[in-house]
């Protein structure tokens, strides 16, 4: 996997295909393997990154502010690329595309807001469950990341993904989601935004999806029914052609 430096670290990516970047950011307690789908039907038409937040995967973590340090690691993948990129993240990574386009740097040429919100705030009993009982917060957060109809194999396979990032990254992640606000700022980003939503996303329903449509200055809103929080695992194609759709009109 090629790296892109942060200070003294690393920051660790999948890159695959050839034509215009595009970067995805992953959410809370996963990894690179999040965008598996979009990966290998994409890569066809793109060049494909998708990241290790600092303390995922295989990048080590640094010290500091969860946002902070995020947010720098999606940077130094879009200038190790540099190029322009289209910056898509999911959940907690959608915290941080808002706030990489808010420090406008010249090579973002769009974002794509997948599952997320202009503010994250997490119940306190989902925290105080993360600290106290990891596997039995995976278990809750299961219950909600997917829709009623979502296969088997993907809860599991999403669980052993939560399980091997561990409780240390989740615990930062959802700290980072809670303390997430950009409703006071959205108006500032100027570039072309693609929400997406699962019908059936009970972490960040609809309405926080619409809010994003309502306040950015160009921003297209997508629903994909038949999906959970999760839309990239339950309907990838679906996922896929939405993106496909919006950059051929770019």
């Amino acid at each position: 996997m090629p790296t892109a430096k942060v200070g003294s670290t690393q920051v660790y990516f999948q890159l695959g295909g050839r034509g215009q970047a595009l970067v995805f950011v992953h959410g809370s307690g996963a990894d690179h393997t999040l965008w598996k789908y979009q990966h290998q039907v994409l890569e066809s038409s793109y060049s494909v990154a998708s990241l290790d937040l600092n303390g995922h995967g295989k990048s080590p973590r640094r010290e500091g502010d969860g946002l902070m340090t995020y947010t720098q690691d999606a940077l130094s993948v879009m200038e190790a690329l540099n190029e322009p990129v289209f910056l898509l993240g999911h959940s907690l990574g959608g915290a941080i595309v808002l706030n990489v386009a808010l420090q406008k740097p010249a090579n973002l040429q769009a974002v794509g807001l997948v599952g997320t919100g202009a503010k994250l705030r997490v119940n306190p009993q989902i925290l105080s469950t993360i600290a106290t009982d990891f596997e039995e917060a995976v278990s809750v957060l299961l219950e909600w990341e997917f829709s009623p109809g979502a296969p088997m194999a993907l809860r599991v396979w999403r669980r052993e993904q939560m399980l091997r990032i561990g409780q240390t990254a989740l615990q930062r992640d959802f700290t980072t989601c809670d303390a997430f606000s950009a409703m006071e700022c959205l108006s500032e980003i100027d570039v072309p935004a693609l929400v997406v939503c699962g019908g059936d996303d009970k972490l960040t329903p609809v309405k926080y999806s619409q809010y994003l449509k309502d306040q950015l200055r160009r921003a297209r809103l997508e629903i994909i029914e038949g999906a959970g929080h999760d839309v990239m695992l339950e309907q990838p194609e679906a996922l896929n052609r939405v993106i496909r759709g919006f950059l051929e009109e770019l």
